[in-house]
């Protein structure tokens, strides 16, 4: 297993994003598989926000992970954002989500970034572990989130 830039794989774009959007396209009911797709491929940076990741093993999609400028409109000072953590239920309990965080923690490192952002709704305990904070609980897209935060030591 590897972790490599989605950009280097484009035939894994759409797979990906149709597994974000069959994850989290119920909160955001106006939201397309197409829309979703076309922001997926808009993401594809490479040592750059926006930038997307992605664990491949074998030439197959294990999972992905996105940083981007922003992923909550109720916090738009926030900036940049670690968003869109999925690994296929098959594969999880490997270390694979991990490894994803802590890919885009150094893609933001060699930015510069000082400070990174996510939120979560399930997976509070995997970014304590990984060295995330808790900012604040709230309540965003009807779904009670903890939006975290990562310093990034240069």
């Amino acid at each position: 297993m590897h972790i490599d830039y989605l950009c280097d794989h484009p035939e894994l774009i759409e797979e990906l994003a149709e597994l974000n959007f069959k994850e989290w396209g119920q909160y955001k009911p106006e939201d397309t598989l197409a829309s979703r797709t076309e922001r997926m491929r808009a993401a594809c940076g490479k040592g750059a926000i926006p930038s997307v990741v992605v664990a491949i093993e074998d030439g197959k999609l294990l999972g992905g992970a996105l940083l981007i400028d922003s992923d909550m409109d109720a916090r738009p000072q926030l900036t940049p954002w670690l968003a869109g953590v999925y690994v296929k239920a098959e594969q999880r309990g490997r270390g694979i989500a991990s490894q994803l965080v802590n890919r885009i923690v150094e893609e933001a490192a060699a930015l510069g970034v000082p400070q990174l952002y996510l939120y979560t709704d399930a997976a509070q305990s995997l970014y304590a572990r990984l060295g995330w904070e808790v900012l604040e609980e709230m309540e965003y897209d009807g779904l009670p989130v903890t939006v975290m935060k990562r310093s990034i030591s240069q």
